[in-house]
């Protein structure tokens, strides 16, 4: 059985979404995001499945989460690209890697 406290302590608590040439803001992850539904308490969501996809490009998770207020299930999807960029200074560095997320719906449609 899968604990819903260990999958949750992957999810990053925030994210940044550009907006486009105005710079970035700041979202919570902590919060239903299926349409209709303004529940923002963690308490009221509860992780419940995670499946990971690894090959040498990217790192894929996927988090299962159902709302207990609208008792709909989303999808958090947690996407680290390995290599993004490379120092040219410091050959000893590892490359940067970049974070994406996205909030899918349990048909895994945006």
């Amino acid at each position: 059985m899968t604990d819903p406290e260990e999958i949750r302590k992957e999810i990053p608590s925030y994210a940044f979404i550009a907006l486009t040439r105005r710079g970035m803001e700041k979202i919570s992850l902590d919060q239903c995001f299926l349409k209709n539904c303004d529940n923002e308490n963690p308490d009221l969501l509860e992780p419940f499945k995670k499946e990971e996809y690894e090959d040498e490009k990217r790192q894929t998770k996927e988090i299962y989460i159902k709302c207990k207020v609208c008792n709909g299930v989303f999808i958090l999807k947690l996407v680290t690209l390995k290599r993004v960029a490379k120092s040219t200074k410091e050959e000893s560095e590892d490359p940067l890697a970049m974070g994406m997320v996205y909030a899918l719906d349990e048909k895994k449609k945006i």
